[in-house]
């Protein structure tokens, strides 16, 4: 019965995906994928996934959170890089400035994305 709820959502608002056995892959904008495991008659699982080439981890594949702690780390390192280059008279904060804002806008985008289309998910399969 979820099964077809969701198919109906899916279609009704235009995504594309697709089905294998009873795993649902939903493609979402900028190469970020959702996962919807209804193998389990007790719960639905949703997971998430970031595909080749997004906006925050390049071509390497993985969920949103751990993207998150990926680019926390990036930030530290290049933290501690345009310090050590503060020292030999190269100023590189202005750059650092971007990748924080580069990191923050994608990360609100595809956090907002996929909040938004898990709580669509919800609502449809408690009807």
């Amino acid at each position: 019965m979820e099964y077809n709820k969701v198919i109906r959502f899916l279609e009704k608002y235009d995504y594309t995906y697709t089905v294998k056995d009873k795993i649902i892959t939903t493609n979402l904008n900028l190469s970020q994928n959702v996962i919807i495991d209804l193998s389990n008659s007790q719960k639905v699982i949703i997971s998430d996934e970031l595909v080749n080439w997004n906006f925050l981890t390049g071509g390497i594949i993985m969920s949103l959170k751990k993207a998150i702690i990926y680019n926390f780390v990036a930030m530290v390192f290049f933290v501690f890089f345009c310090q050590y280059l503060e020292f030999s008279n190269k100023d590189f904060s202005s750059l650092l400035l971007v990748f924080i804002g580069w990191v923050l806008i994608f990360t609100s985008y595809y956090s907002i994305n996929l909040a938004s289309f898990k709580q669509g998910i919800i609502h449809c399969t408690s009807e």
